[in-house]
């Protein structure tokens, strides 16, 4: 097969050998053979040598740089762990169990005391990757950043945001609560 012929292969799909062309992304190499690793088009790039197959609808990935939503899964005393639901401009989730942490100190452009009056557990937070590598770091730093979406710490209710007062309200319970409120709280449209 030629370096310009293109075509749809299933994972296990055999591609090649490794006396052809050498193993690139999205295949492996075992016993001389060449295997597709994942759904997509086969591609035989001939300047590198190398079997690739170029997912048709890969796995979505956090980067560096990214915008991200999701839910408080735990908080500590100088840390908070987030469960990663979806990235800001993807319309696909992101894979299960992606968890990223926010330490205290990224909380905001200002000094945080505490992260006990920021953010609640099951609160939804937009935030910033920071870094990937060796695990995901967040920053809530910056206006836009916080809590989107924020919970009644008694009966669990989604609480308005009162301006005036920079809290959140809980009518159920006529409940007022700090947060680190991002500026676009409710008029994020989410799906809960």
């Amino acid at each position: 097969m030629s370096g310009n012929e293109e075509k749809l292969v299933f994972p296990g799909d055999k591609v090649g050998t490794s006396e052809e062309w050498m193993a690139g992304e999205g295949t492996f190499e075992d016993k001389g053979n060449i295997y597709a690793a994942q759904f997509g088009r086969l591609i035989f790039d001939e300047d590198s040598l190398e079997a690739k197959v170029d997912a048709v609808n890969p796995i979505v990935e956090v980067k560096e740089g990214d915008v991200i939503y999701g839910s408080v899964f735990m908080r500590k005393e100088a840390m908070v762990v987030i469960m990663i639901e979806k990235i800001e401009g993807v319309s696909r989730d992101v894979k299960e169990d992606v968890e990223g942490t926010l330490h205290i100190s990224e909380v905001s452009e200002d000094y945080t005391d505490s992260l006990e009056d920021e953010f609640l557990v099951g609160d939804i937070v937009r935030a910033k990757v920071t870094e990937t590598e060796p695990a995901i770091k967040l920053s809530t730093a910056g206006k836009t950043f916080g809590v989107v979406r924020g919970y009644c710490p008694e009966c669990r209710k989604a609480m308005k945001f009162e301006r005036k007062r920079d809290k959140l309200y809980c009518e159920n319970c006529e409940l007022r609560s700090d947060r680190k409120i991002s500026r676009v709280y409710s008029k994020i449209k989410l799906k809960r």
